[in-house]
């Protein structure tokens, strides 16, 4: 795994853009607790710019003011192919299942957009399950 940041997060250059792994104790639980509350079974939380169409015709937003949208994907593929979809650059989501361990197989994972346009996916498990690094 990448070496994190002090700032509980790695950051992968890829192409112009960045995608953005964000282990966050604060974010980590958010996304937990929103997690609980969405219909299952679902192991990615979106967060879009409209809850009211078909999830393919919105676009990924950030997270103030978004509609968090659930979905249940079995495989990355369709995960890559959801992400292009939604407005994200082909080369950010192609590189989205190198850096998300778990992804569509053990491990629910929620993605949005910064306003910078930075990619940021964030694992959805408890702050204590995540492996440090020793610096």
């Amino acid at each position: 795994m990448t070496e994190l940041q002090p700032e509980m997060e790695s950051l992968h250059s890829v192409g112009k853009g960045v995608l953005r792994i964000n282990l966050k104790p604060d974010d980590l639980s958010l996304w937990q607790d929103t997690y609980k509350t969405v219909p299952q079974p679902c192991n990615i939380l979106l967060a879009c710019e409209a809850s009211s169409s078909d999830l393919e015709t919105t676009q990924l937003t950030w997270v103030v003011g978004a509609a968090i949208r659930s979905t249940f994907l079995n495989s990355t593929d369709a995960l890559v192919a959801l992400l292009k979809q939604l407005g994200v650059s082909d080369g950010l989501a192609d590189s989205v299942p190198a850096h998300c361990p778990g992804l569509a197989i053990s491990i629910p994972w929620a993605f949005y957009l910064e306003r910078h346009g930075w990619l940021t996916a964030c694992p959805i498990v408890a702050s204590e399950q995540i492996l440090m690094t020793p610096a």
